[in-house]
């Protein structure tokens, strides 16, 4: 399975990288899993919300040859939701294959068309963003559908140890988990 996680000028850090250590440790501890992930971005250096520099694995606009996308949240999203080529090629992406997103990178999913009429969930400072268009559950993790939506920003690794369970196994997930020390967040 390939995912992409897509990073752009602005995305808060743990957003990306928690889920990326969760599926990375995966791989990690068991070499012949089908499974690759990659940060994804339209430039090849990003800068995170605070200062941190990114070199994207892949160039790319399009969403080819990705299984599954995840989206980060992050002050950025205000000129990702901008780019109306890119939000159709998600829209189209997420009509077809699993999207996932992290805190307000449900915004950005909610930009694309994806989350009208499905329950969703995002960092809290944004929930009032959401409604009218979700239904905004307060969940760290929420599924409807292909649409999977993670809550405020170390969600991230909630999210990542979720897509292992989903997608490949929960005694995967599991030792994950055991492996990088740490509990899991259950939902309220």
């Amino acid at each position: 399975m390939r995912m992409a996680i897509f990073v752009f000028d602005g995305v808060e850090e743990l957003d990306a990288v928690g889920v990326y250590e969760v599926l990375g440790a995966a791989k990690h501890l068991h070499p012949p899993l089908d499974l690759t992930v990659r940060f994804r971005a339209l430039k090849e250096q990003i800068t995170g919300a605070l200062g941190m520099k990114f070199l994207a694995h892949e160039v790319r606009r399009d969403l080819e040859a990705v299984d599954l996308l995840i989206i980060p949240g992050g002050s950025g999203r205000t000129e990702v939701v901008q780019d109306s080529e890119w939000l159709k090629s998600l829209l189209d992406f997420g009509t077809e294959k699993p999207v996932a997103s992290v805190c307000t990178g449900a915004l950005i999913l909610m930009a694309a068309g994806l989350l009208a009429g499905r329950k969703a969930t995002t960092h809290r400072s944004a929930m009032d963003e959401l409604r009218g268009t979700a239904q905004v559950v307060d969940q760290r993790i929420v599924e409807d559908g292909l649409v999977t939506t993670a809550g405020g920003i170390t969600a991230s690794i909630d999210l990542g140890l979720h897509l292992l369970r989903k997608h490949f196994a929960p005694e995967l997930a599991a030792e994950v988990a055991e492996y990088l020390e740490y509990r899991e967040n259950p939902n309220p």
